[in-house]
């Protein structure tokens, strides 16, 4: 087991009365989530100061689109809600596989982005949640650019190899 860790989503706070807490997945389902064994939490304390914290789970059971946790050090709404806000953060290896034609978007950064024609068109550098649909932010030459992450622009996703293909609207 190695020690690489993926950022899944944020404390939205407190749960119930006995030091709960709610974490928002940024996969907006929070499922791949309820069998790891630990989180991390990292947050920012008084001052500024960043505190940082692993927790064994408890209990997980799912809530609408949140994983509610029970987390073994936090006790009381009052300690769960300290850590309202942080950075929740899990071992990679724990997290279930993709499923085929799946993956995880931190698998993407630093792919090459490539037209059908298999010109460059620069490098995959972030994806932004957005409310219709994700947004592929590639650097290219000229800067960096938005895509829609629809099948429309995006044809083919190749984690393995690190290139995705993309058919951008005219005057991209």
């Amino acid at each position: 087991m190695t020690d690489r860790r993926i950022e899944v989503g944020r404390v939205a706070g407190p749960h119930g009365v006995a030091g709960q807490i709610r974490v928002k997945p940024y996969s907006n389902d929070p499922s791949g989530l309820l069998a790891v064994r630990t989180l991390r939490l990292s947050a920012k304390g008084g001052g500024e100061a960043k505190r940082v914290g692993d927790f064994e789970v408890k209990t997980a059971k799912p809530q609408g689109g949140f994983a509610v946790f029970s987390l073994g050090g936090i006790d009381t709404p009052e300690e769960a809600k300290e850590w309202s806000g942080a950075l929740v953060s899990v071992l990679w290896d724990e997290l279930p596989p993709p499923e085929e034609g799946e993956y995880y978007v931190t698998d993407l950064i630093g792919c090459e982005v490539a037209d059908a024609a298999g010109g460059r068109v620069g490098e995959l550098v972030g994806v932004e949640e957005g409310p219709a649909h994700d947004w592929l932010v590639i650097r290219r030459e000229e800067g960096e650019s938005l895509l829609p992450m629809v099948s429309e622009f995006v044809r083919e996703v190749d984690v393995a190899g690190r290139r995705i293909v993309v058919a951008p609207p005219e005057g991209w």
